[in-house]
């Protein structure tokens, strides 16, 4: 009984420790990036669920300064479609009220990538599916007639499709 009155103990001491040891190590991905001088990336974003969607595109965002610290320029493509679709539009009729602060996220996102010269593209097809006006679309955001088209293009011109649920 005492052994496991002092395991008990112990447990968070050792556990602490541990967790301080694996946060002070640093990861890398050498062997993936050894001898890549060049990225091309189509990221397929289609997820409607607001906070899943800008954390993906803090995730692309995230892969992308990757990259670039490791020093691979990045030729990147983000293409919105399915219920993402109503998060690049202009004014508040194509979400909910409560999705709104999730949307001026979105924009902001667009706006951070556009900057950085990051080319982004809706898909016509799912504009219309949700009844998006195609000059509703974010400037930052060129109107593309057919997403999967753009897919089955950049694959074959040797993008990397990820797929962003």
């Amino acid at each position: 009984m005492f052994t496991r009155v002092v395991m008990l103990l112990w447990l968070p001491v050792f556990l602490f420790l541990s967790c301080g040891i694996a946060q002070g190590k640093e990861y890398k991905q050498s062997q993936a990036l050894t001898g890549l001088t060049t990225a091309k990336i189509f990221f397929d974003v289609n997820i409607g669920i607001p906070d899943k969607l800008v954390l993906r595109l803090s995730l692309i965002d995230k892969t992308i300064s990757q990259l670039k610290a490791a020093g691979v320029k990045s030729d990147v493509v983000i293409s919105f479609r399915g219920k993402a679709s109503k998060f690049v539009t202009n004014g508040e009729w194509y979400v909910e009220k409560d999705e709104q602060i999730a949307k001026v996220k979105v924009h902001k996102w667009l706006e951070d990538f556009s900057r950085q010269g990051i080319y982004m593209e809706q898909c016509l097809i799912a504009a219309n599916l949700f009844g998006i006006d195609p000059e509703d679309i974010r400037t930052e955001v060129e109107v593309t007639q057919n997403g999967y088209v753009s897919m089955v293009a950049y694959q074959n011109r040797g993008f990397a499709v990820i797929p962003m649920d």
